[in-house]
């Protein structure tokens, strides 16, 4: 598999350590770490190390770059997640990272993969739905930077309904 994905705007690669400063930034960000279950809030500079230290040698996770700065994250382990910092929201970018990771996903599999959103979370179910995820259960989760149980809508998408999507 390849250790990184080239899109129009994008290049998804792996993390590096010196990505850590980036992520501290983006993610420290509540508007953004509230989206995500796993995100505390406050966010440090130890956590994004740790992160990186559990994913830069994997090509499950990768940073989303533009023009070597990092914008956001892209990964599929058990389902799709993704997450891309406040000053880059609305230019389409996880669009177009997800739907080259997706692409890769149904290259090298064919069971169906899973991902889900908190709701309320408009562009996540915007970029899930446009990707032709359907919706399935809903389920609680606790979200680690607001500490309180939240809602997931939980989605799957085959591998059929992936290329009849056009």
């Amino acid at each position: 598999m390849s250790k990184s994905i080239q899109t129009d705007r994008l290049v998804l690669r792996r993390f590096r350590r010196a990505d850590a400063l980036g992520i501290t930034k983006l993610l420290g960000n509540l508007s953004v770490s509230r989206w995500l279950t796993r995100v505390p809030h406050p966010y440090f500079e130890h956590d994004a190390q740790q992160f990186i230290d559990r994913h830069c040698d994997k090509d499950r996770a990768l940073a989303i770059t533009l023009s070597d700065e990092i914008v956001g994250c892209c990964a599929i382990g058990n389902e799709l997640g993704y997450w891309i910092g406040q000053p880059f929201w609305g230019r389409g970018y996880v669009s177009e990272a997800t739907f080259a990771m997706v692409t890769r996903y149904f290259h090298f599999a064919q069971t169906d993969l899973k991902s889900s959103y908190i709701l309320g979370n408009s562009g996540s179910a915007k970029v899930l739905r446009k990707l032709g995820f359907a919706p399935t259960t809903h389920d609680e989760a606790v979200c680690a930077s607001l500490g309180r149980l939240v809602t997931l809508q939980r989605m799957s998408l085959s591998q059929e309904r992936w290329e009849a999507r056009a």
